[in-house]
């Protein structure tokens, strides 16, 4: 359960400083070649458009696998808390059983 919690914290923040780390580099260029209106070259675009999809591909892939290893480690500890419930109802009914089957061959 810890694992899934630290991966989702962990990814979210590295995809968080990425966006924000690109955006920062975006807003740059765009202010020093002269505001709105000044023409972009294409891969500076392309470049913001790249770090959007690693930026939100690391989020999303941090939230899914987190998730998943959080819903496992649920299932886990339940099916941990079914076996000793069945155990503790076995237990006795296996006490009062305590004779040995006679042998076909006799």
């Amino acid at each position: 359960m810890l694992l899934g919690i630290v991966i989702v914290v962990f990814c979210v923040v590295v995809g968080s400083i990425e966006l924000s780390s690109s955006y920062r580099e975006y807003q740059t260029h765009l202010q020093a070649g002269g505001g709105e209106g000044s023409p972009m070259t294409v891969m500076d675009v392309v470049k913001w458009q790249v770090a959007r999809l690693v930026g939100a591909a690391v989020i999303a892939g941090g939230l899914i696998s987190g998730s998943m290893l959080m819903g496992l480690a649920w299932i886990g500890r339940t099916m941990e808390q079914v076996r000793d419930a069945l155990e503790g109802e076995l237990a006795p009914a296996r006490a009062g059983h305590t004779e040995v089957p006679a042998k076909a061959g006799n």
